[in-house]
């Protein structure tokens, strides 16, 4: 059963050889014995999520999954020119013929990324109110009314944007063949722009992108493996995803906290890209 590092707090336990061990130093055990020295408070772990519910044994070895927290479901939309916007007690309106995005209910309460404008700074805000027609939508920002305003200085927004947070994975998480995957659920349109979702660290790509114009609302999935030299290899799992499935590589520090971010990108006007649940990261 995979091995977790604790730290003793106080002397009094031995391990299963009857060994005693110290306060003060530091001991690799297996999941049973150092969860419960943690729980009894012998012992300290540098990352207590270790031993969370979703954390736990399979096979010889954690199977642990992550999340965004504080996730909101997220619609990017490439406006078209010459769109604009207007704000009254807090509400922002915005009229862009054609944006493309399901009129209705289905994405209300989505956090939506707004381009910028003169009196609204671009960002991501909480949240789309309403989709009342086809050139139509509103969605809330707080602060001083003001009348119509250019949004993106009148040109289309089709500019590669993060969701505002990312999967945050705990140093010394990542070990030599264990292996990771971090799935993604989508939706958007069946248009000529392309679609694109694609997982980075920091300012640096992981895999290939999921993408395409026939882009299929539904799972996107990734696969990886961190290597001893340093390395976490990845690829688009190529079934039921557009996109290359090509392998990329990166020199990355284990020791070191990592977060993924998530990009995402539509090429033309009238079309968008919404993530439905949060992004889940899931390391065996």
């Amino acid at each position: 059963m995979s091995n977790v590092t604790v730290t003793i707090l106080q002397n009094g336990r031995c391990d299963d050889y009857g060994i005693p061990l110290v306060a003060g130093s530091s001991y690799s055990l297996d999941y049973d014995k150092a969860k419960s020295l943690w729980q009894a408070g012998f012992a300290s772990v540098a990352d207590p999520s270790v031993f969370d519910d979703d954390n736990t044994p399979k096979d010889g070895m954690f199977l642990r999954s992550i999340r965004i927290v504080g996730f909101r479901r997220s619609l990017l939309a490439s406006l078209v020119a010459n769109s604009t916007a207007t704000r009254s007690n807090g509400l922002v309106t915005v009229t862009a013929a054609g944006h493309g995005i399901l009129t209705g209910a289905t994405y209300a309460g989505y956090r939506f990324f707004y381009p910028g404008s003169a009196n609204l700074v671009a960002g991501w805000y909480d949240s789309i109110v309403a989709i009342p027609d086809a050139n139509t939508l509103t969605f809330t920002a707080p602060g001083a009314d003001f009348g119509s305003q250019s949004i993106n200085s009148a040109a289309a927004y089709t500019t590669a944007t993060n969701l505002p947070s990312g999967l945050t994975i705990p140093a010394n998480t990542l070990v030599e063949d264990a292996s990771l995957k971090l799935s993604i659920s989508v939706a958007s349109l069946n248009t000529a722009a392309t679609k694109t979702v694609r997982p980075f660290l920091g300012t640096s790509s992981i895999a290939s992108s999921a993408s395409g114009t026939t882009f299929n609302c539904g799972v996107k999935e990734w696969g990886f493996t961190p290597t001893d030299s340093g390395l976490l290899v990845g690829s688009l799992v190529a079934a039921g995803n557009a996109g290359s499935g090509l392998i990329a590589s990166l020199a990355v520090n284990f020791n070191t906290e990592l977060t993924v971010l998530i990009q995402l990108n539509v090429s033309a006007a009238a079309d968008f890209v919404a993530i439905v649940s949060s992004p889940k990261l899931v390391i065996f």
